[in-house]
């Protein structure tokens, strides 16, 4: 079996950023950001549009000054049987 995981919370804690930086920097609702990035949201989340990870994407280059890949954001993980 295969899963997809989110590693924004992990990104932003790597480059010293804030859920709210990247809120105020990607255009983002407030709630979609925060959705992302705590346990309780993503137990919610059920899919992402690519315009959204567009803005994530487009904000943390903003933020950091460097290039984003989807591989900084998810994870593939595969079930080991």
């Amino acid at each position: 079996m295969i899963t997809v995981r989110w590693k924004l919370k992990e990104y932003l804690e790597a480059h010293n950023l804030t859920a709210y930086q990247l809120w105020k920097a990607s255009g983002l609702s407030k709630t979609g950001v925060y959705n992302l990035v705590t346990p309780k949201g993503l137990e919610r989340a059920t899919g992402v549009e690519f315009g959204t990870l567009a803005k994530l994407i487009s904000g943390l280059e903003k933020l950091t000054g460097q290039c984003v890949s989807l591989d900084d954001l998810l994870e593939v993980v595969r079930d080991s049987k």
